[in-house]
């Protein structure tokens, strides 16, 4: 497997990124939270407003890209939070590009994210992942991750 290395996030790919995230995760939402697609558009739109007030520049996020061998692979997205155990990294965004999955680059990419993290001061990361998401869920079992809550829904 290709070394996955961490840059900041350019501007221009900033502005990619989120106009293809907000729609994204309103997707996500959209089945996770049982809502119309226009209400999930909203409430992820104002999400990423609430989060990234100053883009690039806003306080306690880290925008990534990730990259092999000088080429963009993938992004990650992490905020540091003051705990009572110390510092810690929340994940809200790891993602690789469509068409370099399946080499192993998630993993590669979740390990830069992890240093980084560490690099940073945090000594413990955590994320929320969609139930559905089985690939993902496999490589954070398999990193070490554990499950701290969970939602569940049943149709009646």
């Amino acid at each position: 497997m290709a070394e996955v290395r961490l840059r900041p996030m350019t501007a221009d790919e900033y502005d990619a990124w989120r106009e293809q995230s907000v729609r994204g995760y309103a997707a996500e939402i959209a089945t996770s939270r049982d809502l119309d697609p226009e209400s999930a558009a909203a409430q992820s739109a104002g999400e990423f407003a609430e989060l990234l007030p100053d883009g690039l520049a806003s306080a306690n996020m880290h925008l990534w890209t990730a990259v092999v061998d000088d080429e963009a692979v993938g992004i990650g997205w992490i905020e540091l939070r003051r705990r009572a155990s110390g510092l810690s990294a929340w994940i809200y965004d790891i993602s690789v590009d469509a068409d370099h999955r399946g080499r192993g680059l998630g993993r590669g990419l979740l390990d830069a994210l992890h240093a980084a993290a560490r690099d940073l001061g945090a000594t413990s990361m955590a994320l929320n992942v969609f139930g559905d998401n089985r690939t993902a869920i496999r490589i954070y079992e398999t990193s070490g991750y554990a499950v701290t809550a969970q939602q569940m829904r049943r149709e009646l």
